[in-house]
């Protein structure tokens, strides 16, 4: 049986606090929370977290200035839940490390959906080598991707899609199957994410006999030439 997690809670919406620290329970998980970004420093410092749940709209900070420090700690993971919707907020949200960025108002058997995905995609042990013909190499684990003679480091947004592609290489992976795998929701027209994304990684593959083609009407699909 898999133990409780740890799950904390960073915004000053009492509403927020009561669904969360609802849902937290239901989930038979350990839940605390802090009102602004001061507070949530000092309880960082001391205690190691499963999930953090991050509001955007702090009284003294955006949340996601904490996301250094959560990542720092064990390599902790994070979502944002914030009143912020834009897809460049959500863009900025998922490039900086969150594995889900949650549009306030939501529903609590969709966020307690969300939270179940998040802890179940942390947990899961998986392959940390993945690597396409002889010029791409990704380490999962280190967010590392060694590519035509040189190395970078991915966001982990980034490194989520890109081990959704080489998973399925040489086969078109549709926009749900990509969104489900970035960030554990389904996707939704008109989100852009997904293709902001696509064009850093394709930026990034330059050099290699990797390379990512569109899939019209479907989505993307990672092929080697070599």
């Amino acid at each position: 049986m898999t133990a409780p997690a740890k799950i904390f809670l960073v915004d000053d919406d009492v509403l927020a606090q009561i669904m969360v620290g609802d849902i937290v329970d239901q989930l038979g998980h350990h839940f605390s929370f802090a009102s602004d970004g001061a507070s949530a420093r000092k309880v960082l410092e001391e205690k190691a977290f499963d999930l953090v749940i991050l509001d955007r709209r702090l009284p003294d900070t955006d949340g996601l200035l904490l996301a250094p420090m959560i990542q720092a700690e064990k390599k902790a993971s994070f979502i944002v839940l914030s009143s912020l919707d834009s897809p460049n907020d959500q863009v900025l949200g998922l490039g900086m490390g969150a594995i889900d960025y949650v549009c306030k108002p939501v529903e609590p058997v969709v966020l307690s959906a969300r939270i179940k995905a998040c802890l179940a995609a942390h947990r899961k042990p998986e392959e940390t080598l993945l690597s396409v013909g002889a010029s791409l190499q990704l380490d999962t684990s280190l967010r590392r991707l060694s590519v035509a003679g040189r190395t970078e480091t991915l966001s982990p947004a980034e490194t989520r899609l890109l081990v959704c592609l080489i998973r399925g290489v040489g086969q078109p992976c549709d926009r749900m199957r990509i969104s489900m795998a970035i960030c554990g929701r389904e996707w939704v027209y008109g989100d852009r994410t997904i293709d902001v994304l696509i064009s850093r990684l394709r930026r990034r593959l330059r050099g290699s006999s990797a390379r990512i083609i569109t899939v019209h009407g479907l989505g993307y699909s990672l092929i080697d030439e070599e």
